[in-house]
């Protein structure tokens, strides 16, 4: 007896403060052609015949009102292009066109065509994300009852069709279950990653003040349930409720008095996608706009017929939840939900507003980098993803083997892409050697022999990929001149070794022995001079890289190793010369060909 008077008191309560709202419970004559009836009794409006649970519920709580359409229009897709990362040309430029088309001629797409592109739901998709892992616990009135089926069909696919669908029935026929079942009910639920209410009370966000009121109210267990599955790092989506009130359900505003379910807690306003508004039945996010999102939620097709309500909204947003999971598992709740409301498309008054909230739930921007990128180095720092600039040999060699590499957003998720766009080829500027001249150390001589130190920037490269840059290479050469009338005929080769100097913050941890061959051939008559010459080439020699190529599950940072052979094509060079002046063609096998002239000459005061 003393556990139903204590459920009896808490009724009392309850109502005090919902009476006015329980009016549109009373029952009255049916009469579906009265507009007023008709939308404050929709499930004994609807044009499909189907079991449906009442709004009133023993402790005061109610499902999201429902209403049910057989009819949707389609509008014409739209497409959406806006700058984004350098890895990508345009939004979704990663997603080949054709698979994005084949995604979005899909049947079970095209059921819901207008509202998926709302959300931007193909590129999701196309990128392979299916929900796979995350568990998603439906508070609903079980998979034998309309509503819980069509919320759980929902929250499946298209959308994420591999997340698994925990049904947990808190409702029977015209009444829900004491909050405080519902309670253990979530304690219970150890598995779920996501919960998705789609049911609301009467009374408003604004009208709760405090988490003592919210025990009072409903149950010190259903409150410790919600803050001990936050601790679990699972994420509540909730109705905001279908009155047409500027305020949204009290259920909705539970993180104004559990500051715990701050980061574990998504408002969700329903959309009509026919009409491009709120839509009229659905609650605004006003209090709750910090933690409120835009979904779809109008007209929704699934195999039980025809879908309208908040109730339909929220399980969008629970789907997208678990895609999101499943493409980056190391990510927290509150980074997810940060991550959600970020990327939501903004709608109504520019930033955060009380209709809207963060706005429209976008995929395409929740499933592609955020912010600057970076590349963590295997040194522990990071560095913002620019092109990098290196030699020709450099980048020629690293292209053959076609590493792929990870860089990370400003949420430390980490995306994939091909280290080959990431380079941008810097030509030695053999114009600028000849100018600079920079003179051997010659150690020994011996007749046409020499022995000695060199300089050579053959090893340059910058950005992620930033070596030392200059290095002393040692070398041994031989130069040859003779005479066929009065013309000299000279001819020089040298063949140079050395080990060039790693660089902090650099991909590149490594470089082997490196080998290196030159030559000069050319004849010299009077002032005239003809010449051909092979400038510093690699003949043998290799670089050792390790690339980041993700996370785990964990978060923990994944590299692999790569071993880049080094040996290289040789540059030609052909060069005239006519006293102080001259010119010279380059032919360069892995960059821009050069042309350049030079004038050398010495001023006297």
């Amino acid at each position: 007896m003393r556990r139903v008077y204590k459920h009896f008191f808490i009724l009392v309560i309850v109502l005090g403060n919902i009476s006015s709202a329980l009016a549109s419970y009373t029952p009255a004559k049916k009469d579906c052609t009265d507009k007023e009836y008709k939308k404050t009794h929709p499930y004994e409006c609807t044009s499909l015949s189907a079991p449906m649970i009442s709004s009133a519920t023993v402790l005061g709580g109610a499902l999201a009102l429902i209403s049910m359409s057989a009819n949707a229009d389609t509008a014409e897709q739209e497409n959406y292009y806006q700058p984004t990362l350098p890895t990508y040309n345009m939004v979704g430029g990663d997603i080949d066109s054709i698979h994005l088309a084949t995604v979005a001629n899909s049947s079970e797409y095209t059921r819901n065509f207008n509202q998926y592109n709302e959300i931007r739901l193909a590129y999701s998709i196309a990128r392979g994300y299916t929900g796979e892992g995350t568990n998603i616990a439906i508070l609903d009135a079980g998979l034998d009852s309309w509503h819980g089926k069509t919320v759980a069909e929902i929250a499946s696919g298209p959308i994420a069709p591999n997340a698994k669908i925990e049904s947990y029935k808190i409702a029977y026929e015209m009444y829900f279950i004491p909050y405080e079942d519902i309670g253990e009910i979530i304690s219970s639920a150890t598995t779920a990653n996501v919960f998705n209410a789609s049911w609301s009370v009467s009374m408003r966000a604004t009208a709760l003040q405090s988490r003592q009121q919210l025990e009072r109210l409903i149950s010190q267990t259903f409150v410790n349930a919600l803050s001990d599955a936050a601790k679990r790092d699972a994420i509540f989506v909730w109705a905001a409720g279908n009155e047409s009130n500027s305020q949204s359900s009290a259920l909705s505003a539970l993180p104004a008095v559990m500051p715990e379910l701050s980061g574990h807690f998504v408002n969700v306003v329903a959309w009509d996608t026919e009409k491009g508004t709120l839509a009229d039945y659905s609650n605004a996010c006003g209090i709750t706009s910090q933690w409120c999102i835009t979904a779809p939620g109008t007209n929704i097709k699934t195999e039980n017929g025809t879908a309208t309500g908040t109730s339909f909204a929220t399980p969008i947003v629970s789907a997208a939840i678990a895609v999101i999971r499943e493409a980056f598992p190391y990510m927290s709740a509150e980074e997810i939900t940060s991550l959600l409301f970020e990327t939501a498309r903004d709608l109504g008054t520019p930033g955060v507003d009380a209709i809207y909230g963060h706005g429209m739930l976008d995929l395409e921007r929740a499933t592609r980098p955020v912010g600057a990128p970076l590349v963590p180095m295997d040194n522990g720092t990071m560095q913002q993803l620019q092109p990098a600039r290196i030699s020709g040999t450099m980048a020629h060699n690293i292209k053959k083997i076609a590493p792929k590499f990870a860089y990370f957003d400003k949420y430390g998720r980490a995306f994939e892409t091909d280290i080959s766009s990431m380079i941008s080829i810097q030509n030695l500027g053999i114009g600028f050697q000849r100018l600079r001249q920079n003179p051997d150390i010659t150690i020994s001589k011996l007749g046409n022999f020499e022995l000695g130190l060199s300089n050579s920037d053959i090893m340059l490269g910058d950005g992620f990929l930033r070596t030392a840059g200059q290095d002393l290479f040692g070398f041994i050469g031989t130069q040859n001149d003779f005479y066929i009338d009065n013309i000299r005929v000279f001819q020089r080769a040298r063949l140079s070794f050395g080990t060039p100097k790693i660089s902090e913050n650099s991909m590149i941890n490594h470089f082997s022995n490196v080998y290196m061959a030159s030559m000069d051939i050319g004849i010299n008559f009077g002032n005239w001079t003809f010449g051909v010459s092979i400038p510093d080439t690699i003949i043998d020699g290799t670089m050792n890289m390790r690339l980041p190529m993700g996370r785990t599950d964990t978060g923990s940072i994944l590299y692999k190793d790569y071993e880049v052979n080094m040996h290289s094509r040789p540059s030609i060079e052909y060069t005239i010369s006519y006293k102080s002046i001259t010119a010279s063609f380059v032919d360069n096998p892995y960059g821009t060909d050069e042309i350049f002239f030079l004038l050398r000459n010495k001023i006297k005061f």
